[in-house]
């Protein structure tokens, strides 16, 4: 027989509420984070920190010492792939670099549908994590809209890439591809370069 108290609760009662409440927390703050768990931002937030330090380390080795893409410091072998924390395949390489100013690094990391975005070295801790769409060239009435130019060009008659990028990620790509040594997308004399102003949805998760 189960003591009850002089609620009229016994304590299996107790323990099955408090379990219940426990899971509608934790059903609350799946929901709040988009479904990203605590474990999930951490990890995201060290591979940041990983990637940041070792650019700063082998700085000498790119072409553009003031910006640095992931898919550039893995062509030069100074790092590997980062794993996505929150599903399959990697973490964009053309979407997540480090860029140095004033002496301060700061690194962007987008890995699925999720951002680091230019958070500083040492304020990791405290960054936020945001949930992006893709972009598109069609701009929604939704809030938290992000605007943006990006960057492709034309050579015959033909567009180079796929998708159009950003300036510095576009530049890089085109010098690797085509043995050029550009800095930026007005040097580009070779090609026709194109630009469009793409949007995207950008929402933080974890505030």
């Amino acid at each position: 027989m189960f003591m009850r108290n002089s609620f009229g609760f016994g304590k299996f009662e107790v323990l099955t509420v408090i379990v219940l409440l426990l899971i509608i927390v934790s059903i609350l703050g799946y929901i709040t984070l988009g479904g990203v768990s605590e474990q999930k931002i951490s990890t995201m937030k060290d591979s940041a920190l990983s990637f940041s330090r070792i650019v700063g380390s082998n700085i000498s080795s790119f072409h553009n010492v003031d910006t640095v893409y992931l898919e550039e410091a893995i062509k030069e072998k100074v790092t590997r792939d980062i794993k996505n924390p929150f599903g399959f395949g990697n973490c964009d390489g053309s979407q997540s670099f480090v860029h140095f100013e004033n002496g301060s690094s700061f690194v962007t990391l987008k890995c699925g549908h999720y951002l680091i975005d230019n958070a500083g070295f040492n304020d990791m801790d405290k960054v936020d994590i945001y949930k992006v769409s893709d972009w598109s060239t069609e701009k929604t009435k939704k809030d938290n809209i992000e605007e943006r130019k990006l960057y492709n060009c034309k050579k015959n008659g033909k567009q180079v890439y796929e998708d159009y990028t950003e300036e510095l990620y576009f530049v890089f790509k085109y010098n690797y591809d085509y043995h050029t040594d550009y800095y930026f997308a007005n040097d580009v004399d070779d090609c026709e370069v194109q630009t469009k102003t793409f949007y995207r949805q950008k929402t933080v998760v974890n505030s």
